[in-house]
């Protein structure tokens, strides 16, 4: 009975001590890491780095890293500018589709190869901002492989279709400045989190946005940002039709239910309200779901975060 007994507690704690379901693990040595995504064939995690300095600098020092899921940079330069032919200047939003990984880089949609990271196309998006540069944040695909892209320094949507055609879907003041962007089924429909705001919205075909959730915000006066302003950045949709979203503002990790009825904090870290010079900037989100874990880059400390999700 005793012997029993002592192995059970010899079992739960491997189990507790196995990587990847109990442990939190803090990656190191990026240069602004602001966005990752599990490459599942590869099970690899692939982190963009925006380089040292502007980041929305046509500056040639972008790179895309590779991260094996025990926590350890394979290759910290992976895709490199100047490298096999490669352009990165400040890429940002990353996604995987097939066998084609999409990079947002500040004016430009990249498409590499999945498995060799060989500049594949390059897709020049128009500016309705000019003079003002554009500022492309995230970049996220359809089943139909419609890529949309969000500028939330400007506050614009954009897309490029399956033949690789780009084109404006709004620069509406009502979008809140777009962030962190989901496709909502198909070509016309788009999700996404404000930058400029504290919500979940949804366009549909004929361009008519829905409030999906509103995420309560704190008193942010003594920040000298607008009134709800979270800076909600990454944005990521679970199977079970719930959303997880990061702000810069209070520093967590949302789970909001698909109804945006529950919202739930399920991560923190360092705050706007901590330390107002150097938060630690949880931005494009992610997940593991073959590990069950939450992926967060953390863009003004370099580094990225794996913890269980709850």
């Amino acid at each position: 009975m005793l012997r029993s007994f002592l192995l059970k507690l010899f079992i739960i704690s491997l189990v507790l001590a196995a990587p990847g379901l109990a442990q939190t693990i803090v990656v190191t040595g990026f240069e602004t890491p602001e966005s990752v995504v599990h490459d599942r064939v590869a099970d690899v995690y692939l982190v963009s780095n925006v380089g040292a300095g502007d980041p929305g600098a046509l500056d040639h020092n972008g790179f895309i890293s590779r991260v094996s899921p025990s926590g350890t940079v394979t290759q910290l330069k992976w895709i490199q500018d100047g490298v096999n032919g490669a352009i990165l200047n400040g890429p940002k939003g990353i996604a995987i589709r097939g066998d084609v990984l999409y990079v947002s880089d500040i004016d430009t949609l990249r498409l590499f190869d999945r498995v060799s990271g060989n500049p594949l196309a390059a897709v020049a998006i128009p500016n309705p901002f000019a003079p003002n540069p554009l500022f492309l944040n995230d970049v996220a695909v359809s089943d139909d492989e419609t890529v949309f892209l969000s500028d939330n320094a400007n506050g614009g949507l954009f897309k490029v279709d399956a033949n690789g055609n780009p084109s404006v879907i709004s620069t509406s003041a009502n979008l809140g400045f777009p962030n962190g962007v989901l496709p909502g089924g198909d070509s016309s429909n788009v999700l996404w989190v404000t930058w400029i705001g504290n919500q979940i919205l949804r366009m549909n075909a004929s361009g008519k946005i829905k409030v999906v959730a509103t995420i309560p915000a704190p008193d942010v006066s003594s920040l000298g940002l607008p009134p709800n302003t979270l800076l909600l950045d990454g944005f990521v949709q679970l199977p079970d039709g719930s959303f997880l979203a990061s702000s810069w503002v209070t520093g967590h990790v949302y789970e909001i239910s698909d109804d945006g009825e529950n919202i739930k904090v399920i991560a923190s870290f360092v705050s706007f309200f901590d330390n107002p010079n150097n938060p630690d900037g949880p931005a494009d989100i992610q997940v593991d779901l073959k590990r069950h874990r939450l992926l967060v880059p953390l863009f003004d400390v370099n580094e990225l975060v794996i913890q269980p999700l709850p």
